[in-house]
Order: C-alpha cells, then sequence, then structure tokens
C-alpha cells in the first residue's frame, strides 16, 4: 500500500496531459480487434452477467464522480438479482452502519437524510447524488420482492477513518492513528470474505480502479532506482486467497503517467483503446482483455513503472465502455449534504489533505467538490483543442506551454476583433486562464466575460485595443504558484512553515512563476503576436491569490509590469490563521520594495460578502503603505464594493474599473 494514496490520487486534481484522442487522419483499421470484438463483444449488462457464471466476485474498477457508470450500475440491480447475485458492494460507505443499511433496504419507508448521513459519515464531501442513488434502487427493487424474499443487499466496504488525527503523513503506513484499522483494502476483503464468499454467495464490486487490481502487482521506485511491488489492493487479495473466484473489469477511464515530471491522464493502451472505439462508432461494449488481442496492446502509463512491457491485459481481465471521454457526464452535486452540519466537523474531516489545496471555508470545499465533478474540466487535455470560445474576438490556445521553472499549462492570448498585426497592442496577463472567456468550460459556470467587457470599453473608445492572454492554472500548485515568495521570510519561523506545509504544499514557488511569466511566456507572446513590449503597455491581473501575485510581480518586474489589477487581493494568506501577522507581512514588503509611482499603476478592490469580507482591514494597511509611497490619484486606486461576494460574476461586473484606469493615459 506504500505511497498508493500519492500515485493514484485523483481527487480535486485538474490533469494536464500532451495526449489527444486522435483524429480520423490517423487511425488505423486495426482488423484484428474490430474482428475480435465482433465476434466475443457483448452489451455491457450481457456481459457483466456472463462473467457471474464462472466467477462469484466481479470488480468493477472506476474513476470515480462519473454519472454514466453509476447510473449503469444503479440500473443493474434487478438484472443481478435476476441472475442470483444478491449483493453490491460499496467503496464509498462504512461497514459500521451495515446493521441500519440492512434495515433501511427492507423498509417500508426510505430515509433520505439516512442515506446522505452514511455517505456524510464515510466521506464528509462526497456529494455526489448517483452514489446515493444506488442505494435508492436497491430499496425501490426491494420493494418488488414477495413478503419473505431473500433482499437484494448493498454492502459498505470500509471503515470510517479518523482524519482528525492527521499529522502531515503521506502513506498509510505513516498514519497508524488515521487508518487505526489498519490497510483500507484488507477490511474491504475481510467484508467480502465473511458476507459474500464464506456465504457461496456472489456479488459485483464497485471500487477506484487501484482497489480492483488482481493480477496487477502495484510497482514503485526506490531512492536507490530499485524496484519494490506490493499485492495490497482489495483484488490482489481476492485472487490470493480465492484464485478460482474473482475476476476484474475496467469501467473506460484515463490513467495517470509521468510526463516531463508531471503526472498527466492518458488514455489506456496508448490511445489505442479510443481509436477503437471510435472505429466501432462508440457502441456501448463489454469484452475480454485478457487472453485477447486488445489484451495485448502496449500500455506506458504510470503502471508500466519497473515494467517496461506492459499490456493491458496485465491491468484487467475485462473492459467495459460505455460512453467516450468527452460525452461522460458530470455527477449531480445533492445540494443538502451539509444542511445541519457544523463547518468544524466538516473541515476536521476533510479526506486526503495531502492531495490537493487546503481548504478555509464552506464556500471553498463546495468549490473543490464541484470541480471534482466537472469531467469536461477534470479530461479537458485529453481532447484536441480545449480552447475557450469567446464572444467577441479570437482566442489562441497555446496547449500545454513548457517551462523550465513550473509545470506546464495552457495559455488562452485573446486576440481583439479588427486584430491587425500591422498594429501593435498593449498586453494584459491573467491568472486562473481558463475562467476568463467561457463559462460553459468552468467548473462553476462563471466567467469574468472579459472578451465582452473590453470590446464593449473599446467600441465606447473608453480604452485602445488590447491583448488579453490567459494563464491558466494547474489546480494543485495554484496556491504555491501565487502565494508571494518574500514576504513568507518576514513571517515568524512556526507560522512560515504552518503556511508552506498546509496551504503550498511544503514547496513555494511564487519567484519560479514569475521566472515564467517573464523570461519565457511574455518573449513568445511577443515573438508571436503584434505586442507593445515596453512595461507601460504590459499589466498583469487577477482576482484573489491572482491578486496578491499581480502585486508581487510589479513589485519584483517594475521594468516588465507597468500596471497591476488586484481584485478581491487575498491579504489574509489563510483566513484560519488569527492575527495580523500575514497581512503586516504583505504591508512590510510593500513598503520595501514599492515601484515607482510616477510611472506605475496600482489598482486594489473588495467586496464585502463571504471571504471578500475579510479582506478591508489588510487592505487599509496597505492603503497607508501606498499613500506614504507618493501615489496619488493617477497612480492607484482603492474601491470597496458593499454586498460584492468572492466570485467571477462579482469581478465581470466591476472589471470595467480597473481595466480603464490601467489602460487610461
Amino acid at each position: 500500500m506504500k505511497n498508493l494514496f500519492i500515485k493514484y490520487a485523483i481527487i480535486f486534481i485538474v490533469a494536464l496531459s500532451s495526449c489527444s484522442i486522435k483524429s480520423d487522419d490517423i487511425l488505423r483499421n486495426y482488423a484484428v480487434e474490430r474482428s475480435f470484438l465482433e465476434r466475443k463483444g457483448l452489451a455491457p449488462d450481457l456481459y457483466l452477467l456472463e462473467k457471474f457464471k464462472k466467477y462469484d466476485v466481479v470488480i468493477l474498477g472506476e474513476d470515480h464522480a462519473i454519472k454514466d457508470n453509476l447510473d449503469f450500475v444503479a440500473e443493474l440491480i434487478p438484472k443481478l438479482y435476476e441472475h442470483g447475485i444478491t449483493n453490491l458492494g460499496m467503496e464509498f460507505g462504512s461497514f459500521e452502519l451495515q446493521a441500519s443499511l440492512d434495515s433501511l433496504l427492507t423498509a417500508p419507508t426510505y430515509d433520505t437524510q439516512f442515506v446522505r448521513d452514511m455517505m456524510f459519515y464515510y466521506n464528509v464531501g462526497w456529494a455526489y447524488q448517483e452514489y446515493m442513488n444506488i442505494y435508492l434502487k436497491a430499496w425501490e427493487f426491494n420493494q418488488t420482492l414477495p413478503e419473505g424474499g431473500a433482499p437484494f443487499r448493498v454492502l459498505n466496504l470500509s471503515y470510517r477513518y479518523n482524519w482528525e488525527a492527521y499529522d502531515g503523513g503521506t502513506t498509510v503506513e505513516e498514519m497508524p492513528d488515521v487508518f487505526y484499522r489498519g490497510n483500507p483494502n484488507t477490511t474491504r476483503y475481510q467484508v467480502v470474505r465473511e458476507q459474500v464468499i464464506s456465504k457461496d454467495e456472489k456479488a459485483l464490486l464497485l471500487v477506484g480502479i487501484p482497489h480492483a487490481f488482481t493480477r496487477y502487482s502495484e510497482s514503485n521506485l526506490t531512492e536507490t532506482g530499485d524496484c519494490e511491488f506490493s499485492r495490497g489492493s482489495l483484488g490482489n487479495m481476492i485472487l490470493d486467497h480465492h484464485p478460482e473466484k474473482v475476476f476484474s473489469v475496467l469501467l473506460h477511464a484515463p490513467f495517470w503517467s509521468l510526463q516531463n515530471n508531471e503526472m498527466r491522464y492518458v488514455s489506456p493502451g496508448n490511445g489505442v483503446v479510443d481509436d477503437i472505439m471510435k472505429l466501432n462508432s462508440y457502441q456501448p461494449i463489454g469484452f475480454d482483455v485478457i487472453d485477447s488481442p486488445i489484451g495485448k496492446l502496449s500500455d506506458q502509463s504510470s503502471f508500466s513503472v519497473c515494467n517496461d512491457d506492459l499490456r493491458l491485459s496485465d491491468l484487467f481481465d475485462g473492459y467495459i465502455f460505455l460512453t467516450p471521454f468527452n460525452e461522460m457526464q458530470n455527477c449531480s452535486i445533492d445540494e443538502k449534504f451539509f444542511d445541519g452540519k457544523a463547518w468544524t466537523e466538516i473541515k476536521t474531516n476533510i479526506p486526503d489533505p495531502y492531495w490537493h489545496d487546503p481548504v478555509n471555508s464552506l464556500e471553498e470545499y463546495w468549490a473543490q467538490i464541484r470541480l471534482y465533478a466537472n469531467v469536461k474540466s477534470r479530461y479537458q487535455t485529453l481532447f484536441e483543442n480545449p480552447a475557450q470560445t469567446p464572444e467577441y474576438g479570437k482566442v489562441v490556445q497555446v496547449p500545454n506551454f513548457k517551462s523550465q521553472h513550473v509545470v506546464s499549462r495552457n495559455v488562452d492570448v485573446w486576440l481583439p476583433p479588427n486584430y491587425n498585426e500591422d498594429n501593435a497592442y498593449p498586453v494584459i496577463y491573467m491568472h486562473d486562464g481558463q475562467m476568463l472567456f467561457d463559462g460553459a468550460s468552468t467548473w462553476n459556470g462563471q466567467e469574468w466575460n472579459i472578451d465582452e467587457v473590453v470590446t464593449h470599453l473599446m467600441m465606447e473608445n473608453k480604452i485602445p485595443p488590447v491583448i488579453i492572454v490567459g494563464v491558466w492554472n494547474t489546480g494543485r500548485t495554484r496556491h504555491s504558484e501565487y502565494y508571494p515568495q518574500k514576504p513568507l521570510k518576514l513571517l515568524p519561523t512556526s507560522l512560515r512553515d504552518t503556511l508552506v506545509s498546509r496551504n503550498l504544499a511544503g514547496k513555494p514557488q511564487a519567484d519560479q512563476y514569475l521566472n515564467f511569466l517573464v523570461k519565457e511566456l511574455k518573449p513568445e507572446i511577443d515573438q508571436k503576436f503584434a505586442t507593445l513590449t515596453k512595461a507601460e503597455d504590459t499589466y498583469i491581473m487577477g482576482s484573489s491569490m491572482g491578486g496578491l501575485i499581480s502585486m508581487y510581480a510589479m513589485c519584483e518586474y517594475p521594468d516588465v509590469f507597468g500596471g497591476a489589477g488586484c481584485l478581491s487581493t487575498h491579504w489574509v494568506g489563510d483566513p484560519n490563521i488569527q492575527g495580523t501577522e500575514i497581512i503586516k507581512s504583505f504591508a512590510q514588503y510593500l513598503d520595501e520594495n514599492l515601484p515607482t509611482a510616477n510611472d506605475h499603476k496600482f489598482y486594489f478592490d473588495h467586496g464585502t460578502v463571504g471571504l471578500d469580507g475579510l479582506y478591508e482591514p489588510g487592505q487599509a494597511m496597505v492603503d497607508k503603505i501606498m499613500q506614504s509611497h507618493g501615489f496619488d490619484d493617477m497612480s492607484w486606486m482603492t474601491k470597496k464594493f458593499e454586498g460584492a461576494d468572492h466570485s467571477e460574476k462579482s469581478w465581470n461586473e466591476r472589471l470595467h474599473i480597473p481595466l480603464q484606469f490601467l489602460l487610461k493615459k
């Protein structure tokens, strides 16, 4: 199990990938594989039922929070029962509550709140309706059975982990107080053994991909470069103790791959599975990979560590394809999931804190939950040309821009209407670039609408035509890249260490991020587009943490940037840390590093609702510093917006103000 939770971390991350589903002109015929599917492939439900003729336990390995997969499993329940399969094992549930669950599934009335609380008990952030719908479908089916008939059971396979005891570890072995009952997969195996195998019953198990492996042994490279293997998955344990009883099936999902020191999503079988499914008109199908031509496909994902000749059949016995990645649907969010729950209880039990950005409020946690459920965002770079579609102008995307300083990312370059290479344009560099132009592609359905705001201001002759460079964040490195590095050094050691370990994933990267912007990205933009290159025509802008890094960028590179737009600047750093030391560190940094007022402009603002309601004291402190350095109405503006919250909608509503202030000559 060592490093299992890191290697296959799949919550609240937006993966970057250079792999795309291939276009028609490079597809091969794959005649042998297609012939195999025609002869041996079955409808997905029939395929699973066929496997139960030989095996007592079939494991479905899923990438979590995909609605299509969960709907498929829910609709299987009557068919499973009809064929003598009376158990469905679920990873996202605690066996401590099994007796209560058994009672619910045979009760005359269904208790929605109990299921919601049961899911919360195991994972306080698993607010995805389709998982809870499986329990509802089981209850509905049991209502159709004759009195005294054996019910269909849903088995909770896991136990509740004690995240309140988390102290910074990254493996199961390093967190004995969290995983106080030991390896979670050992518990899952014990449930299956005692509730299914020992009773000579059959079960379908729905678990995450790394728990579903049977023959495949997890592999890791040690610090000395040696390979070590472990057989700690649920599937490993069932196969090792009951070799004739288990069969593993992958529900179509991407794999992780380490490329250029980054974890990225790649398509199974080096993309060939997608090619074959496309040639098969994306028909839902189930098929064997073991002892089949598709199973012979090479796979160079992270699973191939210590195995240079890994094949798909080394990973799974069977495969079910329901829908292509770009058509997979988001899970629904249960908006009542946290009703009656205290934020203190939620926060102390948020699982896997080493996988994702720190969470400082329920608002932020909801954002993470919704982001993870956004399949389009999660899988975006598996597809060709994930550029955003603006209302006005044109977006030219530079996908997967490589850097020597930070992880690669997409960059969107917005060109104004009537862009002409014979002219030259000022440039605004903006952080969180995926949130700027197209709400249809964002995690929350909101956008800055900057193309519309800029175009209208241009038409009214309030600003000159301008190029916008949207620099995407990577999700997992956002805080560490956007938190100004030098102010950290002004904090007490204990506070600095807390911030770095809890909020910055142990590695501040703001200076590297600015090196990327200034030394790599800007020269590329200036070379490829018609830009005005001097500082007086180059601006940087962002909100929240993006406001902090915009302020920092102009102080560190006053010869590169002439203006900074800092909306809802996150002066508090971490809302959970009491006192003013963090705010004072930013104020001291500004006092010591502000550029000259006669040729630089700063714009600051904040609202009064939610996170924005915390910013006024810090902004007041900063405003005194600005005044003391000679900044006046021509070079500095601070605005307060009553009733404005911390959202793209609010920033859009006031975006015209900083644009006019910064671009006015």
